[in-house]
């Protein structure tokens, strides 16, 4: 007998499509299209994402507005089960859709394994470091860790590639055909091509972790989504009390089919074992069973069997290593001493409260006008990683640009008006004298002071002998208006090690990071 055609399962399909094309088109719209306003709500994944509002409770005891979106899934949670995994999470349908296609069934695909518990451990570790004021979620979160892969290492590829077909295509000989390049370079650079060609630093990094755990679900289907996302087992631990419930009647023949076809490795082929903390209500089973033995039904949870084999001990385990590490990371030298290169965005909180709220999704670094905010390694200390630094010789902070602080979902970088953006310090230049062109050759160069952005240039010029006689202009920072933007090291003649570099002393979010001037009188 055949399976019978479902509408559930068309319908999870549908809204698979649906939100994983809105994911798709919000993302390339976390971009500057000439305005200083962004037009799309291209945080909303974020905003609807409950692990980032738990773990931002528990870190920073604050919420932005806009992330109570997220406690609409709740309700949706305790009715339907995980239905947020299996019919919204953008990153859960291209684990599903890897999971399933060109791959005939495998035997016990959806028998519930021990491995499902450590989803558990990793929820329970990240709300430990939590507790202690260290928000690491984002680097399992599924919406953080997509957008994160996809923005700094695969988009950027396309964008890489695509540009260099069309430049080729440009410039052949042949009139109507670089005219049909042209027109096609106009338009996906209206619609798709970032505004800036940004590269950024460890994308091969990135890019090699997203292809590792979507091709471990060529081993089990949805390894990510069973056995290590954290947003999953906080959604299963509320769906073990969810209405929609699965049961079986006397026509099942036990044909195993749907354990076949399981997604989430629920035991649908065993009514007493089945497990709604494991289930994503893909509706496969129903779909496939030919008898027609399986049937959803809105009922309350009686005694569940659903074991999540997760003992006390490990509980406590989890939560006491994850609270550990958080304090081990606070005993890092950053926290102590600003790191010099540490420059933040601007916006950016003081960096205990910082590193409180980011959830390193990137979104950020991929609006960034110049491409100059890059992923952090070890720079920011481990508990730092992957959190936003300018790095000026790849890209400076645009004068009038605050896009980076309305794309941030947990106000970890505040969203500044342009005035005030204007007059935030993020640090401050500083000449090298052997490497700036006219102290080191006593040769003009006047290039940091022309594009110096300040109304009153923060970089002037004082005369001192050049060669041959002859006097040279060399630069000067002004310390009360040099605001760390970064263009000068930007576009300083001296390319691979600028002859003037910025760095975070001065900034305004950290009273502590001055100069310590000495107090007069001043040796001639």
């Amino acid at each position: 007998m055949r399976p019978r055609f479902d509408t559930k399962q068309l319908a999870r399909r549908l809204s698979q499509g649906v939100f994983l094309l809105l994911f798709f088109v919000l993302l390339i719209k976390t971009d500057y299209d000439g305005r200083n306003e962004l037009g799309y709500p291209v945080k909303i994944f974020l905003d609807a994402d409950l692990l980032v509002l738990l773990s931002s409770l528990l870190s920073a005891w604050k919420l932005p507005a806009t992330l109570f979106l997220a406690l609409l899934f709740v309700p949706v949670t305790l009715l339907f089960g995980r239905a947020f995994c299996g019919w919204v999470c953008p990153f859960g349908t291209l684990h599903h859709a890897v999971s399933f296609t060109g791959k005939k069934s495998v035997k016990e695909r959806g028998v519930k394994t021990r491995g499902a518990r450590w989803k558990y451990a990793v929820l329970i570790f990240f709300l430990g470091a939590a507790l202690l004021g260290i928000q690491l979620s984002g680097l399992l979160d599924p919406i953080s860790f997509l957008i994160r892969s996809l923005s700094l290492s695969v988009l950027p590829g396309l964008n890489g590639l695509l540009r260099g077909f069309l430049d080729w295509g440009f410039h052949l000989s042949w009139r109507p055909v670089s005219d049909v390049f042209d027109g096609a370079y106009t338009f996906l650079r209206a619609h798709f091509l970032s505004f800036f060609p940004a590269r950024y630093e460890q994308a091969f990094l990135f890019f090699a972790l997203f292809l590792l755990l979507l091709s471990l679900d060529r081993y089990r289907t949805r390894f990510f989504c069973r056995f290590v996302c954290p947003l999953g087992g906080l959604l299963g631990l509320l769906s073990r009390a969810g209405l929609l419930r699965l049961s079986m009647n006397e026509k099942c023949t036990n044909c195993m089919r749907c354990r076949d076809v399981c997604a989430g490795g629920a035991n649908p082929h065993t009514e007493k074992n089945w497990s709604p903390s494991e289930c994503v209500t893909c509706f496969n089973c129903t779909a496939t069973c030919p008898e027609g033995a399986l049937e959803w039904k809105f009922t309350v949870a009686r005694g569940t069997q659903d074991r999540l084999d997760v003992h006390r001990r490990a509980v406590l385990a989890s939560l006491t290593i994850g609270a550990a590490s958080a304090a081990v990371m606070k005993t890092s030298p950053v926290s102590a001493r600003p790191a010099p290169e540490l420059v933040r965005p601007p916006g950016s909180r003081a960096e205990d409260d910082f590193l409180s709220r980011c959830v390193r999704c990137g979104e950020c670094m991929k609006v960034c006008i110049t491409g100059g905010l890059q992923p952090t390694l070890f720079s920011a200390g481990i508990e730092g990683i992957w959190t936003p630094l300018l790095v000026s010789k790849i890209g400076y902070c645009e004068y009038n640009c605050t896009l980076c602080g309305q794309v941030c979902p947990t106000s970890a970088i505040r969203k500044l008006t342009p005035e005030e953006k204007r007059k935030t310090v993020i640090g401050l230049a500083f000449v090298d004298p052997s490497r700036c062109i006219p102290f080191a050759q006593g040769t003009p160069c006047i290039v940091c002071e022309e594009h110096c952005p300040t109304p009153r240039k923060a970089i002037v010029f004082t005369e001192r002998p050049g060669k041959g006689g002859r006097t040279v202009k060399v630069p000067v920072v002004v310390l009360d208006l040099c605001i760390g933007c970064g263009i000068c090291e930007y576009k300083c003649p001296v390319a691979d090690l600028a002859g003037i570099r910025v760095t975070s002393v001065g900034e305004s979010r950290n009273p502590r990071n001055r100069l310590n001037l000495p107090v007069g009188p001043y040796p001639p």
